[in-house]
């Protein structure tokens, strides 16, 4: 009986994989609208100028050193989504499904 649980916890946390996977593929794809074209490229220099993407986040203060780290990882963050791949992403999903 234990097998069959163990089996059913498993399958239960592969769901919840699948979803958590499909989650960030859409959240990737709403970023990268939101950041498409001309005006959306001009957007995300704004938001590079205002977190300090191009600066050193050094400072003496330990405090103020990790908050400008945690401004400047808004602009790493956002970059990063706007460069996957959302097809390959959901080529891939498609491909586990179809081996489960």
């Amino acid at each position: 009986m234990e097998h069959f649980k163990s089996l059913t916890e498993e399958s239960h946390a592969e769901e919840m994989q699948n979803a958590a996977f499909e989650r960030a593929i859409e959240q990737t794809a709403r970023i990268q609208k939101l950041f498409k074209g001309t005006d959306g490229e001009l957007g995300l220099k704004e938001i590079d100028c205002l977190t300090g993407y191009k600066n050193d986040t050094f400072h003496p203060d330990p405090y103020q050193n990790a908050y400008n780290a945690g401004k400047r990882a808004v602009s790493i963050i956002l970059r990063n989504l706007s460069e996957r791949d959302v097809k390959e992403a959901r080529k891939h999903m498609i491909e586990r499904k179809e081996n489960e």
